[in-house]
């Protein structure tokens, strides 16, 4: 396969943002251009996913300059599978809608800053170098930050000071870390960092290191950082909070993955730890959230901060269960997040309201909302043969297997939890007082209905299928791994080098 279609699944949705500038005073056109798109973005990326699983990683040299020399990007089975999900769900967000705002979203150029998030976020996943990651997280960061702030009411406002000022914060974190990095081993490039640290001597200089990373990325992830988040999410209309949910704190999901697996794994006994620690604080915070507060978008933003959590306890337990379990939930619960908020959104959009003792006598009208919202309750808790059981399952293994039996009582007792305080918002639905039968619920677009069928049949199919989809996250854990299985199908000529 000719490598340079790896910069497709960047370059159509960079174009198409351009594009949609000059099409704003034609709704129809720009919706059939950001959405066919996305969809193309999705099956290429999942073409290119296919070859990798079954030949070797794709690697990309611009301008013919080789590592560590010129700028290099990587579509290995983990970067691809983030980006074939991440494209296959903001198409699904686009093709949501944008509610009441529909004839006026070309007009404030929103579809143009989604499809610039998304390329940020999808050149996150597959560049292979570090300062080009940090270019890529600044160009996220910034198309969100107009998405935050693109609303006029205080609340909104607010919620984007904290949002903007602590982005800024990890960001500057991030780029210390850079530096530091860089002044150690004099590149940037990821398969010669990791060679380099693995013959470097000096320990605390790599630990110190690692820790400013740890933070970078998890102040973006919303790691133990969680403050900006729920204020974020819950003021956010229903097809951007699905899309924060869906992407933001992913991306800091995933660069903790990629740098604490195939970089900073020399230090375990010290590094991994300190990620379990955070895991746990997190869960603690996330579970503590959806219990407290019965506005519904504030629960379903503080699922999203428990279910970090889950991750970065698979990711700490530095084990091939643990970090196997860790990239399956992590995929999943890019797909799960998007359909809760699906569902919230519709909840909000339906009764007008967002504390959920208003939703009584909702699902005896609307039986599809029952229905779904109970998908994503099983999905989220783990039950069998929902999407979430496969990776929790693993995640259980791999604490098991470090013996690491506090997380574990963690995430089963914080996993719990989370269904409850969803069950509640079901009881209230469909046994609540008769009432609340009297709010005069405004019916949804079919063709909402009919992306939340998709979403369910998604969640059931990762479940029921989940031996061919752990064929792919099995790969991406294997490679990441094992340091001398990387080097050897990766940039062979870095290692042969430093030998």
């Amino acid at each position: 396969m000719n490598s340079n279609i790896l910069i497709l699944p960047i370059l159509l949705p960079l174009l198409c943002a351009l594009i949609l500038v000059f099409t704003k005073n034609k709704n129809r056109i720009s919706k059939v251009l950001y959405i066919g798109t996305m969809s193309l973005n999705t099956v290429i990326s999942l073409c290119l996913l296919i070859y990798v699983l079954r030949h070797k990683p794709i690697t990309l040299d611009f301008g013919g300059w080789v590592a560590p020399f010129g700028i290099q990007f990587l579509g290995d089975s983990l970067s691809l599978i983030m980006v074939t999900i991440a494209s296959f769900v903001v198409t699904l967000i686009m093709s949501y809608g944008f509610g009441r705002g529909e004839k006026r979203v070309n007009r404030y150029y929103l579809p143009t800053f989604i499809l610039l998030l998304t390329t940020g976020v999808i050149g996150s996943f597959l560049t292979s170098d570090l300062f080009n990651l940090y270019v890529m997280f600044e160009i996220m960061l910034l198309a969100s930050f107009v998405l935050v702030t693109l609303g006029q009411s205080v609340e909104q406002l607010r919620a984007a000071i904290i949002y903007v000022v602590l982005n800024i914060i990890g960001s500057w974190l991030f780029l210390l870390g850079i530096g530091l990095l860089y002044k150690t081993v004099g590149t940037l490039n990821f398969s010669q960092v990791a060679l380099r640290l693995d013959q470097l001597q000096d320990n605390k200089s790599i630990i110190i290191i690692s820790i400013v990373f740890m933070v970078a990325f998890g102040s973006k992830a919303a790691l133990v950082l969680f403050m900006w988040l729920p204020k974020a999410y819950s003021v956010l209309n229903t097809e951007l909070a699905a899309l924060f949910a869906a992407l933001m704190t992913k991306v800091g999901a995933y660069a903790l993955i990629r740098f604490f697996t195939l970089l900073f794994d020399q230090h375990p006994g010290v590094t991994h730890p300190l990620l379990v620690f955070m895991a746990c604080i997190t869960m603690i915070i996330g579970a503590f959230g959806v219990i407290a507060y019965h506005d519904i978008k504030t629960v379903a933003s503080y699922q999203v901060i428990l279910s970090i959590g889950f991750v970065i306890l698979g990711l700490g337990s530095n084990t091939f269960a643990g970090i196997h379990g860790a990239i399956f939930y992590l995929a999943n619960d890019i797909v799960v997040k998007t359909m809760l908020f699906f569902v919230i959104g519709s909840l909000v959009y339906m009764s007008g309201y967002r504390e959920f003792k208003y939703l009584c006598g909702l699902a005896k009208r609307e039986p599809f909302y029952g229905v779904a919202f109970m998908v994503v309750i099983f999905a989220i808790g783990g039950v069998p043969p929902f999407s979430g059981f496969p990776g929790k399952v693993l995640i259980f293994q791999g604490a098991i297997e470090n013996g690491n039996y506090i997380g574990l009582a963690l995430m089963i007792v914080t996993s719990l939890l989370a269904m409850y305080s969803l069950f509640r918002i079901l009881f209230i639905m469909y046994f609540g007082d008769n009432d609340g039968e009297q709010v005069d619920f405004n019916p949804l677009p079919k063709h909402r209905k009919t992306i939340l069928g998709i979403l369910i049949a998604i969640v059931l199919m990762m479940g029921i299928a989940a031996p061919a989809v752990m064929t792919a996250t099995e790969n991406a854990t294997k490679l990441n791994t094992d340091d001398k299985y990387y080097h050897s199908i990766v940039n062979t000529h870095l290692k042969e080098e430093n030998k």
